[in-house]
């Protein structure tokens, strides 16, 4: 796969050959920032682009690289370092770039800040911290008004931006010696079982806050059953207690994202709210229980297979699904008793339970 590293310069000053001048054969270009989740939902289009005849060129940042650069339906990447070109004139960067490519697909806040409504936060401008104003959209329309524009599903509204068939496979490629890491970690754990708990997203509702209590009852009910947490470094207080608890093995900050999602592939069930770990399970064979926040199934789940969509049971001030994205409590309505958001809080750890004993013979 071939990598072209965006010089750094003004924007003004790119020229054709910035970007790998004109290409020769039929290509597109897709442009992807963003988490996980994302660069795993974007992998859906490329095989469809390459039956329309396409190269596929796609545009990241390192933490896109990561995640793609073993994706076989990729000819090559166009690399951008994390905010090497300001927000505020990201259009005038993609004017500059798309005349190389015969197709260009945008899909940067295609589903953030179109399906999901981008709330108040702080980002980097011109290498310094700014707070951002939410879109007006956030606090201008009630709950039904932002439903009726928000409602869409994900996969299909970058199906749809890609001008490709809805035939979906989302999904993440591991190298050989990946899959062979996996398998012998796997061979390593010695229950029958293996459940892997993801256990935060890239928002303040996506945690469980009764993450624990699953655990504990499971552990109490049977001895065949192990659990895998991961997540990223901060993840690591949600471990806090497991030590000591030889079937759970604590591995957030441990794993890289690749592992993790690597060893999707020999786990049984895989649990959590909507990150980019459960993105990447969506079309694998094993079960999904996934608990929903600020998306509803019809945006996340609508296509996945085998898997339990969980979402809150009402209470008062009834917020879900509110399509979108909070970035502190500030705007997210939280539960007294738990701490965690008040949609998260009203997913009963009981159907969890249930569905964790009813999938495991």
């Amino acid at each position: 796969m071939n990598i072209i590293n965006v010089p750094e310069k003004e924007i003004e000053d790119f020229i054709p050959d910035d970007f790998g001048g004109k290409r020769v054969a039929k290509t597109a270009c897709v442009v992807r920032y963003g988490g996980f989740g994302d660069m795993i939902q974007t992998a859906s289009i490329f095989p469809r682009l390459k039956e329309q005849g396409y190269r596929v060129c796609l545009n990241v940042t390192e933490r896109g690289l990561d995640i793609s650069k073993s994706d076989p339906n990729i000819d090559e990447l166009l690399l951008q370092k994390t905010d090497q070109i300001p927000a505020n004139r990201l259009t005038e960067y993609w004017e500059k770039v798309s005349p190389c490519f015969d197709k260009f697909v945008q899909l940067s806040e295609s589903i953030e800040g179109n399906l999901l409504i981008i709330g108040p936060r702080f980002e980097k401008l011109n290498g310094e911290t700014v707070r951002v104003p939410a879109d007006p959209r956030f606090f201008e329309l009630n709950k039904e008004e932002v439903h009726k524009i928000c409602n869409k599903n994900y996969m299909e509204e970058t199906h749809d931006r890609a001008e490709v068939p809805y035939e979906f496979s989302p999904k993440f490629f591991p190298t050989k010696k990946e899959i062979k890491w996996a398998k012998e970690t796997r061979r390593r754990m010695k229950t029958k079982h293996v459940i892997m708990w993801s256990l935060s997203g890239s928002s303040v509702h996506k945690v469980y806050p009764w993450t624990d209590q699953v655990i504990s009852r499971i552990l109490l009910k049977r001895d065949d059953i192990s659990f895998v947490t991961v997540g990223d470094e901060l993840c690591q207080l949600l471990e806090l207690g497991w030590e000591k608890e030889k079937r759970v093995i604590t591995k957030s900050g441990k794993w890289s994202m690749r592992k993790t999602l690597a060893f999707l592939d020999v786990c049984d069930i895989v649990i959590g709210p909507e990150t980019g770990v459960l993105n990447a399970a969506s079309t694998l064979d094993c079960r999904k229980i996934v608990m929903l926040s600020h998306s509803s199934k019809e945006n996340l789940s609508k296509h996945w297979n085998n898997t339990a969509t969980l979402e809150p049971d009402y209470y008062p001030g009834f917020c879900y699904p509110c399509h979108k994205m909070h970035y502190g409590f500030q705007t997210c309505n939280r539960d007294e008793e738990t701490g965690g958001a008040m949609c998260a809080a009203n997913i009963k750890p009981e159907t969890i339970v249930s569905d964790i004993l009813g999938n495991l013979k």
